[in-house]
């Protein structure tokens, strides 16, 4: 039997990263901002594509003066081009014309010719240092739409898994819409082809009283399955001190086999054997 591993983030545990550790947060940041799955505006997003080509390929040398439409020169927007391609949001180079992507490339050149010198860890370091000024960092997050009737507005968002519990975000601006911590969470997982949340709240701070409110989405059924086996560990793990304490810095991984103390919360939809993605076998 196969087994899956899923990888926690825990900011606790920060403190103890490993150098190779923050290189691979830092990529695993850089492909999310490459994909609109991380809030960054565009300016400090050329900022971050910068750090990440220094790193990648060290110094920028630009062509000499001399030779100015020369193949050097060439090689140079090559280059630019190829990094803007990895790590500058898709989003923000829609519909822009040939002549702004020049511009583009040349406003990256700027930025990474002033990291002459930097090491790969500053770089890092400072990335991520960056990176981690939003509240959610180290979040995994998932494209969904609310299943109508819905508290939530019928438009796309995005479903936010963390240590902390279950978030909603806006699917344009990732400004938070509601979120829950997993005390609250009653039951969550595949239901039909939908993924689903059942949350308790109190309805009346005063008498205590709670109400149970169900939240379904519609998601991929692979994502699905991802989520609800990303939130069962982060559950298994709040309720296993003792596996939080001994826990491999900032991410720890999470065997398949232990997910099940959680399955009388959970529902793990079937993947059909043509779907690629997570599967439990």
């Amino acid at each position: 039997m196969h087994e899956e591993w899923f990888w926690l983030y825990f900011r606790s545990q920060a403190k103890g990263e490993t150098d190779r550790e923050r290189l691979l947060l830092a990529f695993q940041v850089s492909n999310e901002i490459a994909n609109g799955r991380f809030p960054v505006n565009k300016e400090l997003a050329l900022e971050m594509v910068a750090l990440m080509a220094q790193v990648e390929h060290g110094d920028l040398d630009r062509p000499g003066s001399s030779s100015p439409g020369g193949k050097s020169q060439w090689k140079m927007q090559h280059l630019l081009h190829q990094v803007l391609d990895k790590f500058y949001p898709k989003c923000y180079k829609q519909n822009i014309t040939p002549e702004q992507l020049r511009q583009l490339a040349d406003r990256l050149a700027t930025k990474w010719m002033v990291l002459q010198g930097c090491s790969p860890p500053e770089c890092i370091r400072i990335y991520l240092t960056v990176a981690r000024k939003w509240p959610l960092f180290g979040t995994k997050i998932f494209a969904a739409k609310p299943v109508l009737p819905s508290p939530l507005e019928d438009c796309p968002v995005w479903i936010a898994v963390n240590e902390d519990g279950i978030s909603v975000l806006d699917y344009n601006t990732m400004h938070l819409k509601v979120s829950y911590s997993y005390s609250s969470v009653l039951t969550f997982g595949g239901c039909r082809d939908d993924f689903m949340i059942v949350v308790s709240q109190v309805k009346e701070r005063s008498s205590g009283k709670t109400s149970t409110e169900k939240l379904l989405f519609t998601m991929a059924i692979p994502k699905i399955v991802e989520a609800t086996l990303l939130i069962a560990s982060y559950i298994n793990y709040r309720s296993t001190p003792s596996l939080l304490s001994s826990a491999q810095p900032s991410r720890s991984k999470a065997p398949a086999n232990k997910l099940w103390e959680t399955q009388s919360r959970c529902f793990i939809p079937s993947v059909p054997q043509s779907t690629k993605g997570p599967t439990l076998l």
